[in-house]
């Protein structure tokens, strides 16, 4: 007998992301999230760029189609297959490369990435790595949802969202682009989204 409902512990896990996607769940709209496209003019025209969790690819193939050459990173197989296939039918395999793996187990490599895009997770166990794999003078494009999301999920562990002014903190040595904070009186359409966002460039060295 399959219970229906996933225990609190274990929302965050592989097994329950497999179990999601390989039943059709996951973001069912193909189109990137706004905050990269509204800073698509800050994206240089060349280069590498990473998808940190990129689950289908929505934002892997839109930073493939502005010309860059990217990796898009996510622990769940399922999520990856569904994204190889829009990648196939978008012809641009040659700019794509997907990566299995639990990104706090990654090997980011140092100083390699122009781009690194991060959309719907906060794990601070990478933030050092993030900020690591990012050549000077790279760009930081991050969103994720902010300690009031728990008024909708509040099983999530808040180390899993951000806290007010926490990613002003982390990036607090960089140039800081944009930045906003989406709290409780903020909605999208009908849907609660209070988010964290913003885009840092990466100092170059004096």
């Amino acid at each position: 007998m399959r219970i229906i409902g996933t225990p609190p512990e274990e929302r965050n896990s592989r097994a329950h992301w497999e179990e999601r996607y390989s039943e059709g769940g996951g973001p069912q709209t193909e189109e990137p999230h706004p905050w990269l496209v509204w800073h698509r003019w800050r994206l240089p025209e060349k280069g590498r760029a990473l998808d940190v969790a990129c689950g289908m690819g929505r934002d892997t193939l839109f930073l493939a189609r502005q010309g860059l050459h990217v990796h898009g990173l996510d622990f769940s197989a399922q999520a990856l297959h569904r994204a190889r296939e829009r990648v196939w039918l978008t012809g641009l395999e040659s700019r794509v490369q997907f990566i299995l793996a639990d990104a706090t187990q990654f090997a980011f490599p140092r100083a390699y990435y122009d781009v690194v895009v991060v959309f719907s997770y906060w794990e601070p166990r990478i933030l050092s790595d993030l900020k690591a794999t990012l050549k000077p003078g790279g760009l930081l494009i991050y969103e994720t949802f902010n300690i009031w999301w728990k008024r909708r999920r509040p099983h999530i562990q808040d180390k899993f969202l951000v806290q007010p002014g926490e990613m002003l903190d982390w990036l607090k040595d960089w140039h800081v682009l944009a930045y906003r904070e989406l709290g409780s009186d903020h909605f999208q359409g009908e849907i609660f989204r209070p988010v964290s966002s913003i885009v840092a460039r990466k100092p170059r060295p004096k």
